[in-house]
């Protein structure tokens, strides 16, 4: 890393300890003792000590999922260069290292479909290696595919990537201890046994790391579970597992279809609270250090979406938790599955005395539950796949329902994600971003505002307090670039085009922001990275 972007990360109040610089060589270790310090910025969720001292460790940048950062985005256009790395794959997440030696980064993801792991030189963009399932010796994902599996990925402290792919926790590493630029190494693959998968046709969908080091998971049929991030540990013996449709899953008169299924990924804040989202109900789960326990399950309005990239009628979010510690009023924040989307509260922990439901029949831990229209008083449908992206009390959704998106609603849930290819054309393309604020005073939420015009067709935006900015790939007359949104008051700051390409669509890629006020983001034909020019 160069010394002027050292300097810019310093400037900006991200606190890194140099000497974790040598961990990435060191044995791996279930210790967790060493600096991890929360980022100097007002919002922040509390430092993670098991995964990588990094801008963005994880899958929405960290374990509450709310895709924003104190670091800087680009400020504007000027000056910005956009440079793409082809891939075979579909990468959806892409996940940064802590530094090693030499100060220098490695960008990791994992892609969908194809099963790849690649990794990349955060400074250059240079591809440094990539795994596919096709090569000798190289693990095949159990089982087969899912719409969802393989997509979402971590690096823990050691600066490993974990990911789960078909029935198998995967970690892998550098072959050469501490070298970023050594090729990629199968350090450790758990397959789940029988009693972690519902059926013989579940998957593993999302991750989520625990500030104890425990590795938490959900599969597509209901079950989460956790084990250590350590690969000498993680094993049977050390799994633990709670399934959401317990004896459903033995029982043959159950059709598939009657289970409750995850098709998203999931939270986890400080105090061992698991938070999975069905497409019927949402969870919160208690990791007590040796077993899970069902805290709480929360029912929510699902069943009125289809078509387009939905793969379920539920929610198309990953939970994000809203409100740090030092805060009095902390949710678990949802988009719903109704024909017009609604944001939803939920209370994570206990609910206020006297707090009343806000509707009649509305369960009393949903604080506050609020319809989506993106500027439209006349819309009657919309929808999200993409995390909501949450700063303070603030959370940021944006529209993903394409014209057709009715036309398409019978197509098979594995078909249904590649219509996302004509999420450019003009017409079809999804329009609109939407703020809205829980306040605390007032104990209720409200639109803050809403932007009609922003189109952000299919990509998870992310936001820096820095620049006070959200970030989306959008497109414009059909040309895809990176869009920015102020996050104070929804205008539109600048666009920066790259091409009408399907290899540019963001094809529900996650913006990330990376080090040297670089967005980076996965697209359906590899990784684009927008940073200044040096």
């Amino acid at each position: 890393m160069s010394p002027r972007r050292a300097g810019r990360l310093e400037r900006r109040g991200w606190l890194a300890a140099a000497a974790l610089s040598a961990l990435a060589a060191a044995a791996p270790s279930p210790s967790l003792a060493h600096a991890c310090v929360t980022p100097a910025a007002p919002d922040e969720p509390p430092c993670n000590p098991a995964l990588a001292d990094s801008p963005w460790p994880a899958a929405h940048r960290g374990s509450y999922a709310q895709d924003s950062s104190p670091l800087p985005g680009p400020a504007s256009a000027a000056g910005l260069g956009a440079r793409h790395l082809s891939l075979l794959g579909i990468p959806v997440i892409l996940s940064i290292s802590g530094p090693y030696g030499d100060g220098g980064r490695a960008v990791w993801g994992t892609t969908a479909g194809s099963f790849e792991v690649f990794k990349v030189d955060e400074e250059s963009g240079a591809l440094i290696d990539e795994l596919r399932p096709s090569a000798p010796g190289t693990p095949q994902p159990g089982g087969g595919n899912g719409p969802t599996t393989g997509i979402y990925n971590l690096v823990d402290r050691d600066n490993r990537l974990i990911v789960g792919r078909g029935t198998a926790i995967e970690v892998y590493g550098d072959s050469v201890p501490g070298d970023r630029f050594s090729p990629i190494a199968l350090v450790h693959r758990f397959e789940l046994p029988a009693r972690a998968l519902c059926r013989p046709s579940d998957r593993l969908v999302g991750l989520a790391m625990l500030w104890d080091g425990e590795v938490a998971f959900a599969t597509q049929e209901g079950m989460v579970g956790g084990v250590p991030r350590v690969p000498a540990r993680m094993n049977d013996r050390n799994l633990s597992v709670y399934s959401i449709n317990g004896p459903a899953c033995d029982d043959p008169q159950v059709a598939d279809s009657a289970l409750e299924t995850i098709s998203n990924s999931i939270a986890a804040d400080e105090r061992g609270g698991i938070y999975p989202v069905t497409d019927r109900a949402q969870y919160k789960l208690l990791w007590t250090g040796g077993r899970l326990e069902l805290a709480w399950r929360t029912p929510y309005q699902s069943g009125g979406a289809g078509g387009g990239a939905r793969v379920d009628s539920g929610s198309g979010s990953t939970p994000t938790l809203m409100g740090v510690p030092g805060q009095r009023d902390r949710f678990v924040v949802i988009t719903d599955g109704q024909r017009l989307m609604h944001l939803v509260l939920m209370w994570r922990g206990q609910i206020p005395p006297g707090w009343q439901p806000i509707a009649p029949g509305v369960p009393r831990r949903i604080a506050c539950e609020v319809r989506v229209t993106f500027g439209d008083p006349q819309a009657t449908a919309s929808s999200s796949e993409q995390s909501v992206v949450v700063r303070g009390y603030a959370a940021v959704v944006v529209n993903n329902r394409m014209a057709i998106d009715d036309l398409v609603s019978a197509l098979p849930s594995q078909a249904k994600p590649f219509t996302e290819l004509a999420s450019n054309v003009p017409g079809n393309a999804p329009q609109g971003i939407e703020r809205i604020d829980w306040d605390p005073q007032r104990q209720d939420c409200e639109v803050r505002w809403a932007n009609p015009d922003v189109s952000m067709p299919n990509g998870v935006p992310a936001m820096s307090s820095a620049t006070g900015l959200v970030y989306g790939i959008g497109q414009e007359n059909g040309i895809w670039g990176l869009e920015a949104v102020g996050f104070r008051d929804g205008a539109r700051r600048f666009f920066k085009p790259t091409s009408p390409s399907p290899d540019e669509n963001s094809f529900f890629a996650a913006a990330t922001i990376g080090p040297g006020h670089a967005i980076w983001t996965g697209t359906f034909g590899g990784v684009t990275t927008f940073a200044p020019s040096p």
